[in-house]
This record gives structure tokens, sequence and C-alpha cells, in this order.
């Protein structure tokens, strides 16, 4: 059985001011979002872990690149575990962006247009999203079986990959809670996949 350990990067300037930083932008970690880091590295220093991997944007490099140093471990970044592209409204504030997207979707779906279809211009649904970040966690379960393994990602890769393996609709994927520098566990034998923990934060308080 492969044990996951998914994580969401700590806290940013952006996710601080409600900046759209997505599948393109970053930014520097708030004191919060340090003091988070030291929380998140102690809890998981006993950890078993065996191998590191993480979206190759700089908010989830650097936290698992804190993680790896205290197991003297690597870390694999991938593009796949990217956060979704809300393509041309990337720019835009978050609740911004996001309410664009929904009203377009709406919109889309009352023309009749298949739901799977439907995308923010230039950028990617749920369905695209889903099928790039499991492309990575398939391999990763590959080449670790039986293994304990981290993953550092976004709060809309997390929101997908546990929705998937709890069987939800494609639309309440983002309704997940992943607060920043949570927690999730995930337990599989590359078949079958159980969800034990959703958005664990206690070892920051």
């Amino acid at each position: 059985m492969t044990r996951i350990i998914l994580i969401r990067h700590c806290k940013t300037e952006g996710n601080a001011s409600g900046k759209m930083q997505g599948y393109y932008d970053d930014s520097s970690f708030t004191e919060e979002g340090l003091t988070q880091l030291r929380k998140l590295e102690r809890y998981l220093s006993k950890e078993p872990i065996k191998a590191i991997y993480c979206s190759d944007l700089g908010r989830a490099l650097k936290t698992a690149e804190a993680i790896a140093k205290l197991h003297n471990l690597k870390v694999s970044p991938l593009k796949d575990l990217r956060e979704a592209n809300i393509g041309i409204w990337r720019y835009l504030p978050v609740k911004e962006s996001i309410d664009k997207w929904i009203e377009y979707y709406k919109a889309e779906k009352a023309k009749g247009i298949p739901r799977e279809k439907i995308r923010p211009p230039e950028g990617e649904n749920a369905w695209d999203h889903q099928k790039r970040v499991l492309k990575a966690i398939k391999k990763i379960i590959k080449d670790y079986p039986n293994n304990t393994v981290v993953i550092v990602g976004h709060a809309g890769t997390n929101k997908v990959l546990i929705g998937t393996f709890e069987s939800r609709d494609p639309d309440d994927f983002y309704s997940i809670p992943q607060d920043n520098a949570c927690i999730n566990i995930i337990e599989t034998d590359g078949v079958k996949y159980k969800v034990i923990k959703i958005n664990d934060t206690h070892f920051l308080k």
C-alpha cells in the first residue's frame, strides 16, 4: 500500500492579497507562510518519506525543498501538478476570475454544450485538470509502491485529486477545503484509493 501525504504549499503574498497566481504566476511566502513551513517541517520530520514530488511552480517547490532537506531527499518537480489554468481570466483577482468562469460555464451549459467540453478561453476545465494530475500520480505510485510519498501541490490540484478518489462529481471538486500548508492522506494499492484525511492543519495551531 502506498501512502501519499498530499500538501498544499504554504501561504504566499498572492494568497494574502487575493491575487490569482494559478497556473503561471508566483509570489514569496508571507511571514505566516514561513511559520507554516517551519511547523510543517517539524511535523513531518519523523515520517518515513521515500520520495518528494511537487508542482514546478516556486511556491510548491520551496515548500517541498524544505521538507526534502530534513530527509536528505531530492525534490522531483512535475509540471503536470500545476494549478488549474483559468485562461484569459488569470490576470484578475481570484474571486473575480472564478466568478467570470462560473458565469461563462453556466451560460455555455445553458446552450446545451456538454460540460466536459466547456473551457475558459485559453484555459482548461476540471476534466483537463484531472487528466494531467492523475497522469502524474499514477507514475509516482508505480515508481514508489508500498512507500510513503510526499506530493506538494496547489489548492485546485489537491481538490481534483481528492474529489476523484472520493468519486465526487467534477462540478463538486473545487468545493473541497484546502488551506495553506494543509495535509491530506491518501492510501492506495494502485487500483483503489482511500482518502484518510482532508485539510488537516492541527499542527499549525
